[in-house]
């Protein structure tokens, strides 16, 4: 068998195996994708507005508990970030204005007593 030969035959294998793994990917995903996500942690699905689930993410990271709706027409609560990335909508919360006491950044420092 020349290397030409070899080398084709190589080629075919890995295309094949390419196309059985794109396939066993495209059967294995079957459940619903959410259309929109809030990013902030939840126990239950109380915690979540009206028309949200509080459910399991496992997909992207350690597993959290994530407020997400299935509904086409759903859309981030007034005043959060919204994120739109592959095809879902991300709501990320209003991040809290910082104010810093007249204290901080003055130079003093507390000794300690060495």
């Amino acid at each position: 068998m020349s290397t030409s030969t070899l080398l084709h035959a190589i080629r075919r294998r890995l295309y094949a195996l390419g196309l059985l793994s794109l396939a066993a990917c495209a059967l294995g995903r079957s459940e619903p994708v959410p259309s929109v996500t809030i990013e902030t942690q939840c126990g239950s699905s109380v915690d979540c507005p009206t028309g949200f689930q509080c459910l399991q993410d496992t997909e992207h990271g350690p597993p959290v508990r994530l407020c997400e709706s299935f509904d086409a027409t759903a859309s981030c609560p007034e005043g959060y970030e919204t994120k739109v990335m592959y095809g879902q909508t991300f709501c990320r919360p209003p991040t809290p204005i910082m104010v810093r006491s007249p204290l901080s950044g003055t130079g003093r420092h507390r000794s300690s007593g060495l």
